[in-house]
């Protein structure tokens, strides 16, 4: 059953979350600074969890000079594509989960799932996120690594949100009675306690005068979808 509903909620999610991330800001000039792993993961996990506009920016500029040597775009992230996706969740998660419910309801529950979906977005955004520590450098083929520890406090809602809907789409309720029920799964994203996610983020480069760098970077990140 657990399964069913992880991978209910991973299509749920791949639908809407196609564009989290765009590449398209126009490059400045800045030069390279240095920066302990410890701060490089701060500032990922500030531009990918919380689109936090100064450490999109702070992150593009740190990882500039390494991206154009490596003939990669001057930008790591866009802060205004990633608000772009966020404007949209919404709207596409929305119909999502009013899709779950029989046809001639959806247009009565799409208002209430748009707002569940936007409370959704909402809780990640504002997750509180930390790098704790930063384990020594390892070497390996000319690689330099480092394993990253940080720790994020969560919103912790009874049931998540997609197999909390499919549940209530499962439940032949009537048009009123689903509506509540959406707006109760929407109300626990603001009203819950938070509960601890700790995870390991690893940070690499090839020479002490490059930046250190994870260019799979949300695969670390997007776990925090199953504590939503």
């Amino acid at each position: 059953m657990q399964q069913t509903q992880t991978s209910s909620r991973a299509a749920l999610l791949a639908a809407s979350m196609a564009a989290a991330v765009a590449l398209a800001q126009p490059a400045i000039a800045a030069d390279a600074v240095e920066l302990a792993p410890l701060d490089v993961a701060n500032l990922y996990i500030k531009t990918i969890i919380n689109q936090d506009e100064a450490s999109v920016a702070k992150l593009n500029a740190y990882l500039r000079p390494t991206r154009l040597a490596g003939h990669q775009s001057a930008e790591y992230a866009s802060y205004s594509g990633l608000k772009e996706a966020d404007a949209k969740f919404p709207t596409q998660t929305g119909k999502l989960i009013a899709d779950l419910f029989p046809a001639t309801m959806r247009a009565a529950l799409t208002p209430a799932a748009e707002q569940l979906a936007a409370n959704v977005i909402a809780a990640k955004n504002g997750t509180a996120c930390q790098a704790t520590k930063a384990d020594p450098v390892t070497v390996e083929n000319g690689m330099q690594t480092v394993a990253v520890s940080f720790e994020c406090q969560v919103v912790k809602a009874p049931v998540a949100w997609a197999p909390a809907a499919q549940q209530l789409a499962k439940s032949g309720c009537k048009v009123e009675q689903c509506k509540a029920g959406l707006e109760k799964i929407a109300a626990t994203y603001t009203s819950s306690p938070k509960q601890t996610w700790r995870a390991v983020f690893g940070v690499s480069r090839e020479k002490n005068s490059e930046a250190w760098r994870n260019d799979f970077a949300r695969e670390t990140f997007d776990e925090i979808w199953e504590y939503l």
